[in-house]
């Protein structure tokens, strides 16, 4: 153990050592990647510069690289988010941005919307990346674009096509390490005349410490498509995943035997037509089967959730200088959950939702950009809310230098949870006078390179909430329940810098420091589970033409979580890996994870993983 220790840390300061030797600056790489074009930050493609939002990129060279296995995996890399699970992989993983609820930060897949769960959220932790093209993550707040699930932000997931490939293009992977884990993943993806296909599917098992901590995942994802004419393309995306394991709960109230199953099964048809060289239609709808058996403190408790989303964008260029998004989005969710427990937890609900948007982008200057974006919601069971939107985005010509900046508002409504959710035993867990929450954001930032090696940025964001919903636990915590309940004023604000530096071909570092303040204005107490400081330093090193190593840290510091703002420690993560173009088609990597061993809690009672090494090959026809 000490040897593996050992090379480990040796491996992991190698990349640093060689940035060291050129005496550049002890930044580091983040596992980014910025493209010249976007889609998420506007919903049409744009210029990352030319949008007023703070939006980062992780290509699907880098996700090889550094063998991301979950999208929450990834987003863990980027600066600004505090990834949260409640223990080891597999468990319920939360994502908070710049200090938003985890409910604020909406998934799309392919610019789809993906339906809540019951709590709100998306299950960041079990969505794998077999063939995933890239991951844009918009930071800033987007909710008259989106809706109130975007008030944080929003991570669109776009998958591999087999569009316009000529020859069809197969992958496999293999990988096996610590705690008993195996993950084997294969892909093919092609076209034939107008018809273009992909699939993917992966399996992963491992076994974790702590009593009934066994985790199983196995996940599909395909993707057809026909070109119709020139002007109209059609495609299905379906995709399917299933994961198995315990629930071992957290050290002061462990379980030997609660259990979770989930399922989840979504079908979404779509067609694109260009109208013309200035105007182009989309139509998406889609269908989501969520299934969730599970056991829990001896009671059998079954949870189906259906969701109909259609969505219809359409996009207008008036003229060079002015360009115009509209579009219109019913959702519909049907959520039944019964129970065998004594204490309830049974209820049946159906909530729905009508919306309509417009944006507008003007552009009176090369260098400058002005967005105004305004949006209408009607929901079934709450009050209607108008959203609204307006930034700018401005290049100096001269410096390259980007400055951009947005203020905005947006209203979330309650889950089903929230709302219905009751053990009459203890009294009422749900509370059906909850009230939608309501957002002010204000964001501003620059982004400057320098030299053609170094981009250097940093953005300054407030959110100030009215009637926030949290979870009021009077007794601190345990097994007895507390209720949501909403706040008068909550305030989320900070600053976020990053630092990209390529030094030559061979070594990129890069490193990013966000400081954080999310409290409650009435009692002066922090929202829980949103660290006042994170570092992040990476660095990459191509040694060879045919082998790369890189290595990364993270610091998070100043964290408190359930009770009365119990204070949860600080942990530093240390990973590195090292990747081996054996020959043209096969690559071998290994990598290790808490190089240090370090032991600490995500959530406060349910210890994360301890130092793992993985090893795997990957090859490619």
């Amino acid at each position: 153990m000490k040897t593996r220790k050992l090379t480990l840390s040796l491996l992991a300061a190698a990349p640093l050592c060689a940035a060291a030797q050129t005496n550049a600056p002890s930044y580091a790489r983040d596992a980014i990647q910025l493209p010249e074009l976007v889609i998420t930050a506007t919903r049409t493609e744009r210029d990352i510069n030319r949008t007023a939002a703070t939006v980062s990129v992780i290509n699907r060279a880098t996700i090889e690289e550094k063998n991301f296995r979950t999208l929450a995996e990834a987003l863990e890399s980027l600066p600004g988010l505090s990834v949260v699970r409640n223990g080891t992989p597999g468990q319920a993983t939360s994502v908070f941005t710049r200090g938003t609820k985890s409910q604020h930060t909406l998934l799309t897949i392919d610019g789809r919307r993906s339906p809540n769960m019951l709590a709100g959220g998306f299950d960041w932790g079990s969505l794998t990346l077999d063939n995933v093209d890239r991951i844009e993550m918009v930071r800033s707040s987007v909710g008259a674009l989106y809706g109130g699930d975007a008030i944080g932000g929003v991570v669109n997931v776009i998958t591999e096509s087999g569009r316009g490939l000529e020859q069809p293009e197969y992958k496999a992977m293999f990988e096996v390490g610590s705690f008993n884990s195996f993950r084997e993943s294969a892909s093919v993806r092609g076209s034939d005349g107008k018809i273009d296909y992909a699939f993917a599917g992966s399996q992963f098992n491992a076994d974790y410490p702590r009593d009934n901590n066994s985790f199983r995942r196995t996940s599909f994802r395909t993707s057809f498509g026909y070109e119709v004419s020139e002007d109209v393309y059609a495609d299905v995306k379906t995709s399917y995943y299933q994961t198995d394991g315990g629930s071992p709960g957290s050290l002061a109230f462990p379980s030997v035997n609660d259990h979770l199953k989930r399922e989840v099964t979504r079908v979404s048809p779509g067609v694109e037509w260009n109208a013309s060289e200035r105007f182009t239609t989309r139509a998406y709808y889609t269908f989501e089967n969520q299934w969730q058996p599970s056991e829990d403190f001896g009671s059998v408790n079954r949870l189906s959730v259906r969701s109909h989303m259609f969505d219809l964008q359409n996009d207008l260029e008036f003229n060079d200088q002015l360009d115009g998004t509209a579009g219109l989005l019913f959702q519909h969710q049907d959520i039944e959950r019964t129970t065998t427990s004594p204490f309830g937890g049974a209820f049946v609900a159906g909530l729905g939702s009508l919306s309509g948007y417009g944006q507008l982008e003007w552009e009176p200057r090369d260098y400058l950009r002005l967005f105004s974006t305004l949006r209408y919601d009607r929901y079934s069971d709450f009050q209607d809310a108008l959203s609204w939107n307006s930034g700018v985005s401005a290049t100096v010509p001269k410096t390259k230098t980007t400055i951009f900046g947005s203020v905005s508002s947006a209203v979330s409504t309650p889950t089903a949870q929230d709302l219905y959710f009751d053990f009459p035993a203890f009294g009422s867990f749900g509370n059906r006078n909850l009230k939608s929450e309501s957002a002010s954001t204000f964001e501003v930032g620059v982004r400057q390179p320098l030299m053609q090696k170094l981009e250097l940025g940093v953005t300054w964001f407030r959110h100030e909430f009215q009637d926030l919903i949290q979870f009021i636990d009077p007794d601190g915590f345990g097994p007895i329940p507390g209720r949501p309940q909403n706040i008068n004023a909550a305030l989320s604000q900070g600053v976020e810098s990053t630092a990209n530096l390529k030094l030559n071909e061979r070594v990129e570092l890069s490193g990013s420091y966000t400081y954080l303040t999310a409290i409650n204005k009435r009692t002066g107490q922090r929202l829980i589970r949103r660290p006042r400081h994170q570092f992040m330093a990476n660095a990459r090193w191509k040694v060879i033409s045919k082998l790369m190593l890189h290595s990364g840290i993270q610091w998070v510091l100043d964290r408190q979580d359930t009770g009365a703002n119990i204070p949860n420690g600080d942990y530093v993560l240390l990973n590195a890996g090292a990747n081996y173009q054996a020959t043209k088609n096969v690559e071998l990597w290994v990598r290790g994870e808490n190089l240090t061993d370090d032991k600490f809690e995500y959530t406060s009672g349910f210890p994360a993983l301890r130092l793992g090494v993985y090893g795997g090959i990957r090859a490619t026809f």
